[in-house]
């Protein structure tokens, strides 16, 4: 099992998701195959998703999805552990946001299904989390190709295709938006690893925050406070994503587009 760059990780897979993970795993013997952790999350994962939309209102009912969707997460970061760097992670990220979609749609038509308010800041909320993964999927590549590091997420095609989507939904379809962000690749001479690992690092951990495991563990929490109120769960997580995650990313994509300036200016090795 591999561990990725922990620059390159998300927050919560660094010291929540992975962690758990790999103490799950280190004590189930044999280990489970791709296969079956991709089969159990999704069906996990979906039956979390059926869960809130069967929730009675203020009732402990919703720690039950919470925990499943929670229980999701865990298992996808454990399918990573075991595919280390076999070319299955952007098939992972497709899986999180796909079951991360369908949480979000079910928390919605139970927040207020007949508000076309709701509905629009909810559509706003998801296009925004795939844009933020999908920017989070460019800069773990574009920081592994600058630093000499291996990297396990290859390059998106350049043309929609179906194949281009099984490589990665979000990394496939918002390519050309992440690049126009950021700017055009750096395609001279590598620069020396260590200096530009030194400079690119603190935009890198800065994004760790845009990807799917922040995006998925607002969802688990905001579904269990649902129990409480549900208007409340829905507006955090709306507001957190649609205003603050967007303006955090564009912290972000100045940050790095300074720090790859700089990167340039490197002789290379």
């Amino acid at each position: 099992m591999a561990d990725d760059d922990p620059i390159t990780e998300g927050y919560f897979d660094r010291h929540l998701h992975r962690p758990l993970a790999a103490w799950v795993l280190d004590r189930v013997r044999p280990a489970p195959s791709l296969e079956l952790l991709t089969l159990a999350g999704l069906v996990v994962g979906l039956t979390g998703a059926v869960a809130v939309l069967l929730a009675s209102p203020r009732s402990v009912d919703w720690i039950f999805p919470a925990w499943l969707l929670f229980a999701f997460t865990v298992a996808s970061s454990g399918r990573r552990l075991l595919a280390g760097n076999s070319g299955a992670e952007p098939e992972a990220g497709m899986l999180e946001f796909a079951i991360g979609a369908a949480f979000w749609i079910a928390l919605t038509l139970r927040a207020a299904p007949d508000s076309a308010w709701t509905c629009t800041v909810a559509s706003i909320a998801l296009v925004s989390a795939l844009v933020h993964v999908g920017l989070h999927a460019e800069l773990r590549r574009r920081f592994a190709d600058l630093t000499g590091g291996d990297g396990d997420i290859a390059p998106p095609s350049p043309r929609p295709s179906v194949a281009a989507l099984a490589r990665g939904l979000a990394p496939a379809v918002f390519h050309d938006l992440a690049a126009a962000l950021l700017g055009p690749e750096h395609l001279g001479g590598r620069p020396p690893p260590g200096a530009a690992r030194s400079l690119l690092a603190a935009p890198m951990r800065m994004a760790g925050w845009l990807g799917h495991d922040t995006h998925l563990a607002l969802l688990y929490v905001a579904t269990a406070v649902a129990a409480v109120r549900i208007d409340l769960a829905f507006w955090t997580v709306a507001l957190a994503v649609a205003v603050g995650l967007n303006l955090w990313a564009l912290l972000v994509v100045a940050g790095w587009r300074r720090a790859e300036a700089l990167v340039r200016r490197l002789a290379p090795v």
